[in-house]
């Protein structure tokens, strides 16, 4: 349901039903934080998306690689690059390793900011996990 609200654009009536699901101590999960946080960041609310990363983690909800890729690439679409090294940093220390997916957005950015070895470097690294690249992945090295 949240989904649907944030596809059409409606950030209101999303907020409005999270608040509902907590009300009713409906079980909120990490699912359900990822497409808050997706959504709001794309509506403009990195507050927002702050807010729910912090409520996220204050009720104990581990997130997983696909939320923690998510929120390193809204912090860095809006020039958080140091939350957003600092979030990567957690998510290796609690065993979270990066995939396919991690790993392009870290070298998006990284590239992004004319630091093409370290771009490179993160490349190996990725190898050096056996983390398989696809063809996306090669495109920012090139």
């Amino acid at each position: 349901m949240l989904d649907i609200f944030g596809e059409a654009g409606r950030i209101s009536p999303m907020k409005y039903i999270f608040q509902e699901m907590k009300k009713k101590h409906i079980k909120i999960d990490v699912v359900t934080y990822t497409s808050l946080l997706h959504w709001l960041s794309k509506d403009g609310d990195i507050g927002g998306s702050l807010k729910m990363w912090e409520e996220m983690k204050a009720m104990g909800c581990r997130p997983t690689i696909i939320l923690y890729t998510t929120f390193i690439k809204v912090l860095f679409d809006h020039n958080k690059g140091k939350e957003a090294t600092e979030v990567y940093k957690e998510m290796l220390a609690l065993s979270c390793s990066p995939n396919c997916y991690t790993y392009m957005v870290l070298m998006e950015y990284i590239a992004g900011y004319g630091k093409f070895i370290a771009a490179f470097d993160t490349f190996n690294k990725m190898q050096e996990a056996r983390v398989l690249h696809d063809k996306a992945t090669c495109n920012i090295l090139v």
